[in-house]
């Protein structure tokens, strides 16, 4: 038995030593070459071992390249042949409920004048709710009662407001009539779409937008596309591009009558941030920005993961309450799991429609704990006892397509009310970019195996050849060795 164990040890050591002797691996013949000393053959192992040990370590180095560092953001200046998205705006009307539709409502319930001012007051103030205002919901015993009364829970409020407040965008052919009584963004005689949006201040207006038509208020309230006909009407326009040569690098976003309003600055790729307002204002406003814009280069979301590129494009999302991805976006929904994890529910002006839906507060949690963490939940971190800051973990990465917006200038343009159909906003780009980022993958995975080639073929004269060359050695050599070693026995 052990004489026949020897046997078929020595048989595997003399096919590995034919497999050394006949290799085009670099080295791998003088390990065995029968007319050399020891010492030589342990001098050419030994260099065989540290060529392999570099051949690894520079090969897992590429290999690590490829996967952290393979994109970079790159300077562009070539500025004669671009198209710059301008910025996007949100606006938000301070009085947001029409009164009208409140009546109605409350002539349907047969509620007297006394309980219709009580209800308007409480939903206006629930529409206009936000993190820095949950303390101004009225509570009182009336206002008990009457919503025991209409059977108001928390999860039909954002639905009554947006019944109660309507949707007053240009939408359809029609309203091109009435186009002045329609909130809408305008460029001389071209119209820019609008839509109305669920932010985290409600019900609020949005122009010169690339989000998905996804992100509407009727998508992520009701779960149904908002369809825009007025897309195949002339001079209708998605999103406002300027290039270097156009006199007109300016929008107006108009329709809001003489209601305050609240404006929000922000990438055309992005949406408000609740804590960075234009301010509140009774008169139209001009705001003069500087805008420069991030852009990807052809094949950038294929060739690479969004590990490797370190951003996201808004179809690629992974969040759970919103249909699109952006930052700030990605940043709502961890300041919602923040909210959920300290009142254990969430306010009624996020998206819900999920498999699991959350519980929505009621407004006296509002009150309650919402107005005693509301610092909290606005800057995402607290002071320890240290002095030093806890933050929430929150993981957003950037988005690959964006803009960086500076505000210049404001100007409020008094009385003038009249002559722009009442309160707006006036965007003028002051200097067209000279320069503009671009994503760009600077090390591809045929990078990535040419590295790794010319890393094994300095240190081993290792090629593509030579592993296939393995893989027949010791598959089919193997079995035609074994064949031939078992009929020569019989």
């Amino acid at each position: 038995m052990a004489s026949k164990s020897n046997k078929t040890t020595k048989t595997i050591i003399t096919f590995i030593a034919a497999y050394f002797e006949d290799s085009n691996i670099h080295g791998l013949k003088y390990v065995v070459k029968g007319d050399l000393t020891t010492i030589e053959k342990c001098l050419w192992l030994t260099l065989l071992i540290v060529s392999m040990f570099f051949c690894v370590k520079i090969g897992l180095e590429s290999v690590d390249r490829y996967y952290t560092k393979s994109t970079v953001v790159g300077l562009e200046r070539d500025f004669y042949y671009w198209n710059t998205t301008m910025p996007s705006v949100t606006i938000c009307p301070l009085i947001r409920l029409d009164e009208e539709r409140v009546r109605a409502y409350s002539r349907q319930h047969n509620l007297n004048e006394n309980e219709f001012q009580d209800l308007y007051q409480f939903l206006e103030h629930l529409a206009n709710s936000t993190y820095h205002n949950f303390r101004n919901i009225p509570n009182n015993r009336n206002i008990i009662v009457l919503l025991d009364r209409l059977k108001l829970t928390p999860n039909i409020y954002q639905e009554l407001i947006y019944n109660l407040t309507g949707d007053n965008t240009l939408r359809t052919k029609g309203d091109l009539a009435i186009a002045t009584d329609k909130i809408r963004g305008t460029s001389g005689d071209i119209i820019i779409q609008t839509r109305q949006i669920l932010t985290e201040y409600g019900l609020c207006y949005m122009t010169n937008t690339m989000l998905s038509e996804k992100f509407t208020s009727q998508y992520m309230i009701w779960g149904s596309e908002n369809y825009n006909d007025v897309k195949g009407v002339e001079n209708v326009l998605e999103v406002k591009h300027s290039s270097y040569f156009d006199s007109d690098v300016s929008y107006n976003f108009l329709g809001f009558g003489n209601k305050p309003i609240d404006g929000f600055l922000h990438s055309a790729f992005e949406v408000m941030q609740v804590d960075h307002n234009l301010g509140y204002t009774n008169e139209p406003l001009q705001v003069d920005v500087e805008c420069m814009e991030i852009i990807t280069e052809d094949g950038f979301e294929k060739d690479a993961t969004i590990s490797q590129r370190k951003c996201r494009f808004q179809h690629e999302s992974n969040l759970t309450h919103y249909p699109v991805y952006s930052k700030n976006i990605c940043i709502q929904e961890c300041r919602l799991n923040l909210v959920y994890d300290i009142c254990k529910c969430i306010p009624h002006f996020y998206p819900n429609r999920i498999a699991k839906p959350k519980p929505i507060c009621d407004y006296r949690t509002l009150l309650d704990c919402f107005v005693q963490h509301a610092d909290y939940f606005i800057k995402m971190y607290k002071v320890n006892k240290d002095g030093g800051r806890d933050t929430v973990p929150c993981y957003c990465v950037q988005n690959c397509r964006d803009a960086i917006v500076n505000k210049r200038a404001k100007y409020h343009m008094q009385k003038t009310n009249d002559l722009v159909g009442g309160n707006s906003l006036l965007f003028a780009m002051i200097n067209l970019p000279t320069y503009r980022l671009k994503r760009q993958i600077i090390f591809s995975f045929t990078d990535l195996m040419v590295s790794i080639g010319g890393t094994a073929g300095l240190f081993l004269g290792f090629s593509v050849l030579c592993l296939v060359e393995v893989i027949y050695y010791f598959t089919l050599r193997v079995f035609f060795y074994a064949v031939k070693a078992y009929f020569g026995r019989n």
